[in-house]
């Protein structure tokens, strides 16, 4: 029996939202995309001894960056989504938004929630655990969360336990970690897991490997959120 549930979460685009003002085209992402990698200490093992054979057989030893397009990215994914379907205690999930297309709060300029990219990026995750633990229950009870540290200050980080905190819609966390993907595993599967679906909001093909990853579109506030 597990006795602990981890969950990775990172990022693919960015936070921001600015038009050109003689074109109107967008300057930064189309996209924005949140995933989470729910693993517990018995998958988390797992995880960890098939991306060391994968560093070990591919001769990637730093950070790893690998493109959706390639045939690399099967071979680290792949296996993953095989594990997750094979019984393993591997769950994850993504929400995504066209940034031009979206209706909810604080990425656009204007109105009663205006442009904030920490109140931005705090209310996707909320979005993402409301919409992960609709399909998945915790193996242990309890679960710690582990953010990719991007740029966050203190206040940021204070700023997130407190939201995740008022949340009545999935449980609170009993801990919030930030950490470098560069040093952590499981963050490295997620990012890809995250980069993965940068292009699904252009309708491109999700790639196979990534079948195993529940997704929500969150363009539109009232599909997710009451």
């Amino acid at each position: 029996m597990a006795k602990n549930d981890f969950i990775f979460v990172d990022e693919s685009g960015d936070t921001g939202y600015k038009l050109d003002p003689d074109t109107g085209e967008l300057l930064s992402s189309p996209h924005y995309a949140l995933a989470a990698l729910h693993l517990t200490d018995d998958s988390i093992r797992v995880i960890n001894r098939h991306v060391a054979a994968f560093r070990f057989y591919t001769g990637f030893d730093r950070e790893l960056k690998l493109p959706a397009e390639r045939e690399v990215f099967n071979r680290l994914l792949g296996p993953v989504g095989e594990m997750a379907f094979g019984g393993h205690d591997i769950f994850a999930s993504i929400v995504h938004l066209d940034k031009m297309e979206y209706t909810g709060p604080y990425l656009k300029a204007g109105g009663q929630r205006p442009q904030s990219a920490r109140y931005f990026r705090n209310r996707v995750l909320r979005c993402l655990l409301e919409s992960h633990f609709q399909s998945y229950g915790l193996v242990s009870g309890r679960y710690e969360l582990i953010v990719d540290r991007v740029d966050m200050k203190l206040a940021d980080i204070e700023n997130l336990r407190a939201y995740l905190r008022n949340s009545y819609n999935f449980p609170t966390p009993n801990f919030i970690t930030h950490a470098s993907s560069i040093y952590v595993e499981g963050l490295q599967v997620v990012h890809h897991i995250a980069n993965g679906f940068k292009n699904v909001v252009s309708r491109d093909e999700i790639p196979e490997a990534l079948s195993f990853v529940r997704d929500w579109d969150i363009t539109v506030e009232q599909e997710i959120l009451s």
